[in-house]
């Protein structure tokens, strides 16, 4: 651990206290929120971890074929505004989704006050 990480950790913990003083229902509330931004964020990097490497392995077998990038990768090419809408909309549900749970966790420790 870093000088950085201790630091942080200690304003974390100091605020947590002092929200758990306040309303002991925020911690709770503050570890549930922080264990499924910490599964999203895993799961997130590993799939994007992936496709880069699909594509590094790809590209060996594409260069032993002599084949270039758009002869080896056309279904890709095609499929491309498919999956950039399909992705766009998702972001937009899960940013929907994100901005529904912020308005009803404040409503809620609103209402515990």
């Amino acid at each position: 651990m870093t000088a950085d990480n201790i630091v942080d950790f200690s304003v974390d913990m100091f605020l947590i206290f002092f929200d758990v003083l306040s309303s002991p229902i925020l911690i709770v509330m503050r570890l549930v929120r922080w264990v499924i931004n910490k599964f999203f964020v895993n799961h997130i990097k590993s799939f994007i971890k992936g496709i880069v490497h699909w594509f590094m392995d790809n590209r060996v077998k594409r260069l032993a074929r002599g084949q270039g990038i758009l002869r080896y990768y056309w279904w890709l090419w095609l499929l491309s505004p498919i999956i950039l809408v399909t992705l766009m909309l998702t972001g937009a549900l899960f940013f929907g989704l994100w901005e529904g749970l912020n308005i009803g966790f404040e409503v809620f420790e609103q209402e515990v006050k």
